[in-house]
């Protein structure tokens, strides 16, 4: 990472024509989504009542992608993580047309994020020391948690606007707790690519904000979750950012993902099969729709999460609020009934009666 010489103005430019075409190439799959065998029909696990175009985060892909190797200053450390980017979103966008098994998905997935931990240099975030011992946990916690967060992302892409307003909030919240901190890193390729992520994002939402003209899908969702997790990596490895403000970032998302994924687990689902029990699409059927839901969302992150993660000091303290923070939202999640079917209503009877069901 290197100080870009030059002129800023040229960066901005470039972010501009990164939100332009992701919101061209979202237009032309309205128009061609038919022809290119991209509408998705609703089912009953579906949040949405009608044909919908789907495979809109293409846009963003490619909005992201062209304005990664224009931005200057990255390197060989910026072509390998566009290159983990592209195969990632590439696989998406086959998952789009012909589903593909979790066999082919997660091997394609872990190796991407293992390689991009290889080059950033992340182990040192868990072994600063370079402790093997130490090294080889530190990877194997990465590779999970990057493997999780990538498919975590993708089934949080489950109402109008929800990832899309995940992206740019968690974006251009690195990007401000990165100037504040650390005022030479607004300077480099990652605080440019993030931003542009967030413009090509708003691009995308354009079209995507409720009610949806168009779905983001795989290639969309799989790739934010990983250009993510490579930004948190790269900026915890410089220092910049801890993980505990990555963590309060990430919050709504991980929260109920994990939450929903376990009760799922308890009560004996197949946690593959397609569902629409995560706390935001119950919420988005008791409240009407999914833009209170987005809103919502979209307010707890930049104006409660955000202010608490550029607030709280480093070390124990940073990560008291942060186990209270999930703890918060672990009991509100539970109470709009994650992981329980339709018909059933949440309650401490319901969620008691899984954790005692193999006890009589």
């Amino acid at each position: 990472e290197r100080q870009p010489t030059h002129p800023m103005s040229s960066q901005f430019l470039i972010l501009l024509g990164a939100g332009a075409i992701s919101a061209l190439f979202v237009f032309l799959i309205i128009r061609k989504a038919d022809r290119l065998g991209l509408i998705q029909a609703p089912v009953a696990r579906s949040s949405h009542v009608r044909p919908t175009p789907t495979g809109g985060g293409v846009g963003i892909v490619a909005g992201a992608l062209v304005a990664g190797l224009m931005l200057p200053g990255g390197g060989s450390l910026s072509l390998i993580l566009l290159l983990l980017g592209f195969v990632i979103a590439l696989t998406g966008l086959i998952d789009d047309w012909r589903p593909l098994s979790a066999r082919v998905r997660l091997p394609v997935q872990a190796l991407a994020i293992g390689v991009a931990i290889w080059v950033t240099g992340a182990v040192q975030i868990f072994a600063p020391d370079g402790g093997l011992l130490l090294s080889a946990i530190g990877v194997l916690v990465l590779l999970l948690a990057g493997v999780w967060w990538i498919n975590l992302f993708n089934f949080m892409d489950g109402i109008d606007g929800i990832a899309g307003q995940q992206a740019v909030v968690m974006m251009v919240s690195a990007m401000i707790a990165c100037s504040i901190g650390n005022p030479d890193a607004a300077g480099t390729w990652i605080w440019w690519v993030m931003g542009a992520v967030a413009v090509a994002s708003l691009g995308f939402l354009l079209f995507n904000w409720p009610p949806a003209r168009i779905f983001m899908g795989d290639a969309g969702s799989t790739f934010l979750g990983f250009i993510l997790f490579a930004a948190a990596l790269v900026t915890m490895t410089e220092g910049w950012l801890s993980l505990q403000q990555w963590l309060l970032f990430a919050a709504l998302f991980a929260s109920d993902a994990t939450v929903t994924l376990l009760v799922r687990i308890l009560r004996g689902e197949n946690p593959a099969e397609a569902h629409r029990s995560h706390a935001y699409q119950r919420l988005s059927r008791r409240f009407g729709g999914a833009r209170p839901v987005t809103l919502t969302a979209l307010l707890v992150n930049a104006l409660i999460l955000l202010p608490i993660a550029l607030l709280v000091p480093a070390g124990w303290t940073a990560w008291a609020v942060t186990v209270l923070i999930y703890a918060i939202l672990v009991c509100i999640i539970l109470w709009a009934g994650a992981g329980l079917a339709d018909q059933e209503k949440a309650s401490f009877t319901a969620y008691r009666r899984l954790l005692l069901r193999d006890h009589g």
